[in-house]
């Protein structure tokens, strides 16, 4: 298929081998908005804000989402997205021929690619008068995956084609993708049935809502040995915060409640153990109906230096990200330099340092260094890097939900 550089929206499937500058495979609107502004001088990125998790149907079962491709694609855009990864369980179901599939075998995921071009090159509705109506919202959209087994756990898939990784066995399917420079995010780490607060097990009750799958990602439970084959994990999932924020005062009698502070105390220990970069996400995990959020939401941000799809993934793979409220865009501004000459890191990078490193930020935020909280700063502090020449990593977190991923030193 045709393929472009920019343009008003976006798709694409293909592995990042094959997407480089403008041999991105996508699809793109008619409209054509102004090129996107380039990185400013000083090296620092545009950000914009997404969603990581959105399931449709189909290529998922009747019922399990309410979201068509179309539908999906328009709710996003009309709550302000920039771009949205579309991770259904079934796209990687081989479809049989039918009209929908334009009568030929489609995997689940060529499906997704086939209803969003569709959709994005509609034209938009005209006005009242009959003349056409203005462009539609800028939007990137990414067909993904949700690789669902029951252990070690789901997997979200993003930036490959199915067709790469469909016949491979297990943990080869997304080792392939981390490999081919793709997105493996480990999906809802810590949501599973917990303990709560009597009253909001009796709202689950009287809705009829039901979160009793254990949907937990085991080897961070000590269950087998983890496979390592993914570079990411969903923190800020939307259903695990709100089960977080609901019990706000009670933590300490119901503990596992605190789905997302566990979530981002296991990224914290991993990166430290693994000495790896570890992209922290953020998903709606929406389905547009409960138990499950509602609407895609901003859950996280992501800086780069054009509106185009191989620079929203090369982004995301390189932990250019924030997440949290409005995707935690306010901790944007986390940088760093250090007592190496020349040496300096935006959120996701690495610097070299030999005894000190410069962190600064806007405001006021508290510091976390190697996945402990030192204190609340105003607009930045200096780090001893101890021992001389060691491998530290830094984040910070604002005021309203808005968190950094790592800065690291010594990488």
């Amino acid at each position: 298929m045709e393929a472009h550089a920019q343009g008003v929206a976006s798709l694409a499937t293909g592995s990042p081998r094959a997407t480089v500058s403008v041999a991105l495979p996508g699809v793109h609107a008619q409209q054509v908005p102004p090129a996107p502004k380039a990185p400013a001088a000083d090296g620092r990125f545009r950000w914009i804000a997404g969603d990581v998790h959105v399931h449709v149907t189909p290529p998922d079962a009747a019922g399990h989402s309410t979201y068509t491709v179309a539908s999906a694609i328009e709710r996003s855009r009309g709550l302000g997205l920039d771009f949205v990864i579309l991770t259904p369980h079934d796209a990687d179901v081989s479809l049989p021929p039918s009209s929908e599939t334009g009568n030929q075998p489609l995997y689940g995921q060529e499906l997704v690619e086939r209803l969003a071009r569709t959709a994005l090159q509609a034209p938009p509705p005209p006005l009242p008068d009959g003349k056409p109506g203005p462009a539609p919202r800028p939007i990137l959209v990414v067909p993904g995956w949700e690789f669902t087994r029951p252990w070690p756990g789901h997997l979200g898939l993003s930036f490959f084609k199915m067709e790469d990784v469909a016949k491979l066995q297990g943990d080869l399917k997304p080792e392939t993708v981390v490999k081919g420079g793709g997105l493996v995010v480990v999906n809802h780490p810590f949501f599973r049935p917990v303990k709560m607060t009597g009253i909001f097990e009796k709202l689950m009750s009287r809705g009829g809502l039901d979160w009793s799958g254990d949907w937990r990602w085991k080897p961070f439970f000590g269950d087998g040995k983890d496979p390592l084959s993914w570079n990411a994990i969903e923190v800020w999932h939307e259903r695990s915060v709100l089960v977080q924020k609901m019990h706000t005062s009670q933590a300490e009698q119901f503990p596992d409640t605190q789905m997302a502070s566990d979530a981002i105390a296991a990224w914290d220990r991993s990166v430290r153990e693994q000495r790896r970069r570890i992209v922290a996400v953020g998903g709606s995990d929406c389905h547009g109906k409960l138990p499950y959020a509602m609407v895609p939401m901003k859950q996280v941000a992501v800086g780069v230096a054009t509106f185009t799809l191989e620079a929203l993934r090369e982004g995301l793979v390189a932990g250019r990200v924030t997440f949290g409220k409005d995707g935690g865009l306010a901790a944007s501004d986390f940088a760093a330099t250090s007592d190496v000459a020349g040496q300096r890191a935006d959120i996701g990078g690495t610097l070299r340092a030999t005894s000190e490193v410069r962190l600064t930020w806007s405001g006021r935020a508290t510091l976390v260094e190697d996945g402990v909280r030192v204190g609340e700063f105003e607009g930045g502090t200096t780090r001893k890097v101890t021992p001389a020449g060691s491998f530290h990593t830094w984040r910070i977190e604002k005021p309203g939900d808005a968190y950094s991923n790592m800065i690291h030193a010594n990488l």
